[in-house]
């Protein structure tokens, strides 16, 4: 199993770390590219699958992909406990292959486990895998001096530069973007962090 990511032993109990309740800003997207059958979402790092499992409840196909193994088994288990389906598996954001064509990608929390070099080519890789008109929603945790490193904070992330996921996305049409600093208790310990989120579609 692998030991990339401390996550895999946070996700062993059958308590969901992040609970299950998706995430409020699932609504933005709904709104942009209401739900259909035909219509695929692409979940990257799904974690316990809260989000995945939300959007499939909505009437999208999804696919959804994590590095942890105890997350995609919690992910297939609560898409079981709701009824739906999730096409789930274990995959690295850094080395990820999809010949798949969508129209919403999504990733929460995920993308400052990219390492540098793979920057370029994972923004290349989204490019390709999104539908003209589709979306794309993604946000990253970003370096403020004045905040502390979350007590949580895992093996391999590493943050941003304010601004630096917007200049990903030049020649798309941004529908929202936003920078902001929240309270969190992930971990039982209170915290700050500092968030940047984009959603834009392809044109």
């Amino acid at each position: 199993m692998s030991i990339r990511t401390n996550y895999e032993k946070w996700y062993e109990g059958d308590d969901y770390y992040w609970g299950v309740e998706p995430g409020s800003f699932l609504d933005d997207l709904i709104r942009l590219c209401p739900p259909s059958e035909d219509k695929k979402v692409l979940d990257i790092g799904c974690g316990e699958g809260k989000d995945a499992v939300y959007m499939a409840q909505k009437g999208y196909s999804v696919t959804a992909f994590d590095l942890t193994e105890n997350g995609i088994r919690k992910t297939v288990k609560l898409a079981e406990d709701r009824g739906v389906k999730v096409t789930a598996y274990v995959d690295d954001i850094n080395t990820f292959t999809n010949d798949g064509q969508y129209d919403i990608i999504y990733s929460t929390g995920t993308v400052q486990y990219l390492f540098d070099e793979n920057k370029k080519e994972f923004f290349e890789k989204l490019e390709k895998m999104t539908k003209p008109g589709g979306i794309v929603f993604i946000n990253v945790f970003v370096e403020k001096s004045f905040l502390e490193l979350p007590p949580d904070w895992d093996i391999e992330e590493k943050m941003w530069k304010s601004g630096e996921l917007f200049t990903y996305f030049a020649d798309w049409k941004v529908e929202k973007i936003d920078e902001v600093i929240f309270e969190d208790d992930s971990g039982g310990v209170p915290h700050y962090h500092c968030m940047d989120t984009i959603i834009c579609r392809k044109m």
